[in-house]
């Protein structure tokens, strides 16, 4: 493991300790909502369509809550009038499934294609994002970890956009209209019953709160073993020569073990508050049942009334026996649709964190000022003792600078610079300091100065972390110094556009890096437009078309991911062919 990637999992580490003590940050409403307004008319004409047909859809249950109760009445009456009443009431209830049927179709159809668009557009802005970073961004930050993270990300907000979202609509207007019915039938049964919905929607988010948690911190212990899974396969024939499996099978163990922690630490709090909402619910019923019960009685010990309303001719009780189960059919409808507002509750929190997460690199913007990470101070501690210290406020941690991500000037995709032609190659270096983000207080390059003559040929010669690849790497302006200046033809190298600048370097380095495409495809990267006659001349040029020739498939050849089907020399020559299309570019 790189020091790189031991403060990565030091960060994370902290991260995951402090977001125990409070709820993981949250983007807002307009923000998460945002990636799938932006993706059209149709997508907005889409979402206003699914909202009213999740009104439409909250609207059955007090439907049927009025109807039930009324129910009553027409089965009375049925002993004098036959069975008409009986079977207009079956078809009204053949109506209303239908429209809830229909009203379902719509609700679920237009979120699901909203939800998957919005998550298409945040997937693509967020990747878009990531390869617009400069490359001190990658050096603090873990890039395994962010990579493994869109995936998850973006299903996370797919279902709190999704169907979940229709639901939320849903419920949240049954619960209104079914206290609003609760009211109408019989406002006393309302207001008693009131008094218990606080239990029911304490419990409820509880539930939420917990479950919320629980996939935070999960999210963070599979996003570590998931890097340690991507790191292992990606580099498979190394770690197979260093007989090094055993390793990294134990740093998986330990990555997933801690996700199991997480989540079974978290299941008793889970159940505690899952027995509670089912009691609130009996507790609800029960109080429902006994107040009911005690206004019928009252009432026809006083005045002998009719507690049913269908007997002809007899005095109807004040609360009649359709009021009251109204009454309680509309506030049990209603904490129905309370708690299953929960889930909606928690799967759009989960989305809103996702976004939150996106928009962390999204809204990385050039111009962003220099930020400055902390680490605690002993990052040597054992994972017991780390666990340990994690109980203690973040208040009673020492501290110290981990790594400073600089101003964000260096931006590949802007359009202004120096867009020169041609360049003639003088480089003047002229009292340059630097130090790479992670290792503050560890300079490289401390006040060099060299001039190097347009077609002179110069070596750098020294001990490793000399500074020799971290010239080249500035020269590319992956960074820029932190003092002093570089010239190229006289000009400061921040004056040129980036894009341009890079187009005009050729350059292979220590370790060939190729794409799990076709050795054309790799060769292309030094310039999309190359035809295959440049691409041909390219490989001749380094002296490389004998033995791309001799392959089954040519130039079409697969060279797997990071060149695994070519020899150590392939890889060279491969990447040597880059060279020669960026100068005819």
């Amino acid at each position: 493991m790189t020091a790189t990637d031991k403060l990565a999992e030091t960060s994370r580490q902290v991260d995951s300790s402090k977001s125990r003590k409070s709820a993981a940050p949250q983007a807002s409403v307009g923000e998460t909502l945002g990636f799938l307004f932006e993706c059209g008319f149709s997508t907005q004409l889409l979402f206003v369509v699914g909202f009213i047909a999740g009104i439409a859809n909250g609207l059955v249950y007090p439907a049927l809550a009025y109807l039930f109760s009324n129910s009553f009445s027409d089965i009375s009456a049925a002993s004098n009038d036959g069975l008409a009443q009986v079977r207009e009431l079956a078809y009204t209830f053949l109506v209303v499934g239908a429209y809830a049927l229909i009203a379902s179709l719509i609700q679920g159809w237009c979120f699901e294609v909203c939800a998957y668009r919005g998550c298409m557009n945040l997937r693509l802005k967020w990747f878009k994002a990531l390869l617009r970073q400069d490359a001190a961004y990658f050096d603090v930050n873990d890039t395994a970890g962010m990579a493994n993270a869109v995936g998850p990300a973006s299903t996370k907000y797919r279902r709190g956009l999704g169907r979940k979202f229709g639901e939320g609509i849903q419920f949240l207007c049954t619960g209104i209209f079914g206290i609003a019915y609760a009211f109408y039938s019989s406002w006393r049964v309302a207001l008693v019953v009131l008094c218990v919905i606080p239990f029911v929607s304490a419990s409820a988010m509880a539930v939420m709160t917990f479950n919320q948690g629980k996939g935070t911190r999960s999210a963070e212990a599979y996003s570590k073993a998931g890097s340690v899974a991507y790191t292992t396969v990606s580099s498979i024939r190394t770690v197979l020569s260093l007989n090094a499996i055993p390793s990294f099978i134990r740093q998986y163990e330990e990555a997933t073990s801690e996700a199991m922690k997480m989540a079974t630490s978290m299941l008793l709090k889970i159940g505690l508050a899952n027995g509670s909402m089912l009691g609130s619910f009996l507790l609800l019923y029960a109080t429902l049942s006994l107040y009911g019960t005690a206004l019928f009685y009252r009432d026809i010990d006083d005045t002998g009334c009719d507690p049913s309303a269908g007997v002809a001719g007899a005095v109807s009780c004040e609360s009649t026996g359709p009021d009251v189960f109204g009454s309680m059919l509309g506030v049990a409808f209603a904490a129905q649709g309370v708690s299953q507002f929960g889930n909606f509750s928690e799967a759009f929190t989960q989305a809103r964190v996702a976004v939150y997460e996106a928009l962390q690199t999204i809204n990385r913007l050039p111009g962003a000022p220099e930020k400055k990470i902390f680490k605690p101070k002993d990052d040597a501690l054992s994972t017991t003792t780390r666990s340990t210290k994690s109980n203690k406020s973040s208040e009673e941690v020492e501290q110290v600078l981990k790594a400073i991500l600089p101003k964000y000037q260096i931006d590949s995709t802007a359009t202004t610079g120096l867009k020169p032609e041609s360049i003639a190659g003088s480089i003047s270096v002229r009292d340059v300091h630097f130090n790479y983000p992670t290792r503050p207080g560890d300079p490289i390059l401390n006040g060099m100065s060299v001039e190097i003559a347009a077609g002179q040929t110069v070596a750098f010669v020294g001990s490793s972390g000399g500074g020799k690849s971290t010239i080249v790497s500035l020269l590319e302006r992956f960074y820029d110094p932190l003092s002093g200046v570089i010239e190229l033809d006289g000009k400061d190298l921040k004056e040129y556009n980036v894009t341009h600048l890079r187009r005009m370097i050729g350059y292979v380095g220590q370790e060939p890096t190729l794409f799990a495409t076709t050795i054309r495809g790799n060769i292309r990267y030094g310039n999309p437009d190359a035809t295959d006659e440049q691409v041909e001349e390219a490989a001749r040029m380094a002296n490389a078309h004998d033995f791309i020739s001799a392959f089954t498939d040519g130039y079409d050849t697969q060279v797997g991911d990071k060149g695994s089907q070519l020899s150590g020399e392939e890889k060279d020559y491969d990447n040597h062919h880059c060279s020669p299309l960026v100068n005819d570019s």
